[in-house]
């Protein structure tokens, strides 16, 4: 008995600490079906946001951009901030 609750907490500890991703898939406006052909996104838990291919990977030599307050900056390969470029505002 002591067994099993120590696998179920074991499991329970280790499934908090699992980071997970948010998807961002394009939608068909009329319909909302997924538009395989155009670009999704992944946002990680520290807010930043990465191109992503139809199977998940994501795309590194894309633009990618981090969340900071109500604004998405746009970030170069190594997460520094590209001010040559524009940011957009969260409404």
């Amino acid at each position: 008995m002591k067994i099993k609750h120590l696998i179920y907490l074991s499991t329970l500890l280790f499934s908090l600490t699992v980071q997970t991703d948010k998807r961002i898939y394009s939608t068909d406006d009329s319909i909302g079906n997924r538009q395989y052909n155009k670009p999704s996104y992944t946002i990680t838990d520290n807010g930043r946001i990465y191109e992503t291919d139809s199977i998940g990977n994501k795309r590194y030599d894309k633009q990618s951009y981090r969340i900071e307050g109500n604004k998405i900056l746009p970030m170069d390969s190594i997460g520094n901030r590209q001010y040559d470029k524009p940011a957009f505002e969260i409404k």
